[in-house]
C-alpha cells in the first residue's frame, strides 16, 4: 500500500463486498448514540469529548451510561471519545428510550437518544486513533496500526440475528468493538449526519439548538433512513400536530405493552406564544390508547401559534412550536 488513505479505500471496498443491507451501510460509517441534551452540547462544541473532556468543561447534562460499567472503566479509557463500528449495539438497547422507572438499571438510561454518523475513513485518518476487538470493560486487543483492522472479526461485529447460546459471549463482546479517540473528536469534516427515531424527535432536536446551529444542521437530521439504527423498544412521540383547533399526540407504542400500560406520569402545557397564557393537562398511570392522545385546545389557544411540551414521568420528550 502506498499510503494509509489507500489502505483504508481498499479495506472499506473489502468490507463493504461481505455484507448486504444495513450492514453494508454500515462499513462506511462510525456511530455514537447519546441521550439529546447530550447531543446539544457536542454540538455548541462541534466536539465529541471524551468523558473526562467532557466532565471538566461542564457539558454532560445526562450521564446515561450504566454505573457498574463506569465504575470499572479504566481512568485512561476516560481520556478518549468512543464510537462504534455499528449502531444497535447491547449498550444502547439496555439504554435507549423512555423506560418506566422500574425497567431502569444502574441509572442505564438514554430517553431520546441521537445518533451520531461519523465518516469511517475520515475520523481513521486522523493521528492517533486507536480501536479494540471488543469491550472496553473485558480487556480487548487495543490497536493503533491501521493495518490491524484486517485482525478485527466483522462478521461478529455487524452480527445481529438470532444466536446460539454458546456464541453469545462472543458476539456481544465483539459488537462492543471501538474506536478511541484522545480528548475530543472535532465534528468538522468528520460528520456526516444526525440521526433521529421520528419527526417529533427532529422537531425537538431543531427547536432546543441555537439559530446558527438550527441553520446549519437542518438538512443534515435524518429520521431512520435504515432499518436497525434503533431498538425503538419504548414510548416516544411519532409526530405532533394540530387539527381543526384539536392537538393530536401520535405515538410510537412499547415493544412488550404489558411492561408499559399504565406505568407512566404524562404531562402536556401549551402555551400561547401572544398572550404568553399557559394550560396544563396531566394524567397519572397512562399509556396511550391505541397510540394516540386527542384534546381539544380551550379558548384563548385556538387559531394561533403554540409553543407545546411533553413530558414523561418528567423528562422532556417534545418541544416545539406548532
Amino acid at each position: 500500500m502506498n499510503s494509509k488513505q489507500d489502505f483504508l479505500k481498499a479495506f472499506q471496498n473489502s468490507l463493504s463486498t461481505q455484507f448486504q443491507g444495513a450492514q453494508n451501510w454500515w462499513t462506511k460509517y462510525l456511530f455514537h448514540f447519546t441521550d439529546i441534551s447530550n447531543a446539544l452540547s457536542i454540538l455548541e462544541q462541534n466536539a465529541l469529548l471524551s468523558r473526562d473532556e467532557a466532565t471538566r468543561l461542564g457539558v454532560m447534562k445526562n450521564d446515561n451510561a450504566n454505573d457498574q460499567v463506569i465504575a470499572i472503566t479504566s481512568a485512561k479509557h476516560r481520556q478518549y471519545a468512543r464510537l462504534y463500528f455499528a449502531p444497535a449495539t447491547p449498550t444502547q438497547h439496555n439504554n435507549e428510550g423512555v423506560k418506566p422507572q422500574e425497567a431502569i438499571f444502574n441509572n442505564a438510561h438514554c430517553p431520546i437518544p441521537i445518533m451520531f454518523v461519523f465518516h469511517f475513513s475520515k475520523v481513521f485518518m486522523l493521528d492517533g486513533v486507536k480501536f479494540t476487538d471488543g469491550n472496553l470493560a473485558n480487556n480487548p486487543n487495543i490497536y493503533d496500526n491501521i493495518e490491524d483492522l484486517q485482525k478485527l472479526n466483522f462478521e461478529l461485529i455487524y452480527h445481529r440475528t438470532w444466536f446460539e447460546p454458546s456464541q453469545r459471549d462472543a458476539i456481544i463482546d465483539a459488537r462492543h468493538s471501538e474506536i478511541l479517540v484522545k480528548n475530543r473528536l472535532p465534528l468538522e469534516g468528520n460528520l456526516k449526519m444526525l440521526i433521529v427515531r421520528s419527526q417529533a424527535e427532529k422537531e425537538m432536536l431543531l427547536y432546543r439548538m441555537s439559530e446558527p446551529l438550527q441553520a446549519f444542521y437542518a438538512n443534515k437530521i435524518f429520521i431512520q433512513p435504515r432499518t436497525g439504527i434503533f431498538s425503538n423498544s419504548w414510548l416516544y412521540l411519532n409526530k405532533v400536530s394540530i387539527i381543526d383547533n384539536v392537538i393530536h399526540l401520535d405515538w410510537h407504542g412499547c415493544e412488550q405493552i404489558l411492561k408499559c400500560q399504565e406505568r407512566y406520569h404524562l404531562k402536556v402545557t401549551i402555551r400561547n406564544l401572544n398572550s404568553f397564557d399557559e394550560r396544563s393537562l396531566e394524567r397519572s398511570n397512562w399509556y396511550p390508547n391505541q397510540h394516540f392522545l386527542k384534546f381539544s385546545l380551550p379558548d384563548g389557544f385556538r387559531d394561533c401559534r403554540l409553543e407545546i411540551e411533553v413530558f414523561l414521568d418528567g423528562g422532556l420528550v417534545y418541544c416545539g412550536v406548532v
